[in-house]
């Protein structure tokens, strides 16, 4: 006898496209993987697949803590030889994905049941590259902190539409673990730039290519702890790590920006960025009054980056530590 219940289940499935989970893990706390593994196994989109990126050769995921957590669609864990960081085995995921949509997920989150289900809807309707939602703030115990990013981060600011590109290369509001984006528009992003977050290449890449939509209800919870790779001011502790993580390295950025990206539009703003960081670079190591005035001229770039950087040099150390402190607690 023919299941008749089995067979429109099997339809609905058909008709809703494929979504890729891609799951980047490195020696993840337990409870938080399987509060995340059990978040995305109650999803309410129906036609989904999990590749896990285990990243981690001295620690090994149990699979059989993936098989008693994924029981709704199917898995498969790629068991990384090395580690090779963030951006690489999301690289990796990337290229195994098979689905019409990516959908990045960290180890340590909660997603909301409806979240990809949400995402789908609106990139089917719009047929625009990438969809990014608002996040809510809980701590390591999974208690509640803030309903929005946006009260923890204070200069993050959503946008959506066209023309995001040149936004984009200079301040990221798109948050890797809440956003879904056409497959063909992340497979055409690779390889992955090494200078720059995922989700932040992934986002210009997808502004290029066309109008970047935003929920903005939170679809996630985002757990905040000291190991969050993305932190504000990640690895910043003094005037040299700042120098080197903030003006240094975005310079080295630019430079793979300029390589990589073929859009004449965005080669002024390029130009911009390089004539503006190589004064900030200059005038960390002796300041003088012709590269101030290069930096106030960009001033709308990064205001607050102006401001202290304007006056560093004559910071103590130690007061500049407290400033630091302030910012990455989101009070400055």
């Amino acid at each position: 006898m023919v299941n008749t219940k089995t067979i429109m289940q099997e339809c609905m499935v058909t008709d809703n496209p494929l979504v890729s989970i891609l799951m980047a893990v490195y020696n993840p706390n337990k409870k938080w993987l399987l509060e995340q593994l059990d978040s995305l196994d109650r999803q309410t989109y129906p036609n989904l697949e999990l590749l896990i990126y285990d990243d981690c050769p001295e620690h090994r995921l149990d699979e059989n803590t993936v098989k008693e957590h994924i029981t709704a669609f199917p898995y498969r864990i790629i068991r990384g030889e090395k580690n090779l960081g963030s951006n690489k085995a999301f690289e990796r995921l990337t290229a195994e994905g098979q689905g019409k949509y990516f959908s990045y997920c960290d180890q340590d989150d909660v997603w909301h049941s409806d979240k990809i289900r949400r995402m789908v809807d609106v990139l089917e309707q719009t047929g625009s590259p990438l969809v990014c939602s608002d996040l809510e703030i809980i701590d390591e115990d999974g208690k509640h902190i803030a309903d929005s990013i946006t009260k923890i981060r204070k200069r993050h600011v959503f946008r959506e539409g066209n023309n995001l590109a040149g936004y984009l290369l200079i301040k990221n509001f798109v948050t890797g673990c809440a956003m879904m984006i056409k497959s063909d528009v992340a497979k055409k992003s690779m390889p992955f730039l090494d200078s720059v977050i995922h989700d932040q290449w992934l986002a210009i890449n997808a502004a290029l290519a066309g109008r970047i939509e935003v929920i903005h209800t939170p679809l996630i919870d985002y757990r905040q702890h000291g190991g969050n790779q993305t932190s504000i001011l990640h690895g910043v502790n003094n005037k040299q790590t700042y120098f080197l993580e903030r003006i240094k390295a975005y310079r080295v950025r630019i430079e793979d920006y300029r390589e990589r990206i073929y859009c004449d539009e965005l080669m002024q703003t390029i130009d911009n960025l390089v004539d503006f960081y190589d004064a900030r670079i200059r005038y960390y190591n002796k300041p003088s009054f012709h590269d101030l005035r290069t930096m106030m001229k960009y001033f709308r770039i990064a205001p607050d980056s102006v401001l202290i950087e304007s006056v560093m040099w004559a910071l103590p150390e130690r007061l500049f530590k407290k400033i630091l402190d302030l910012a990455k607690k989101g009070k400055i």
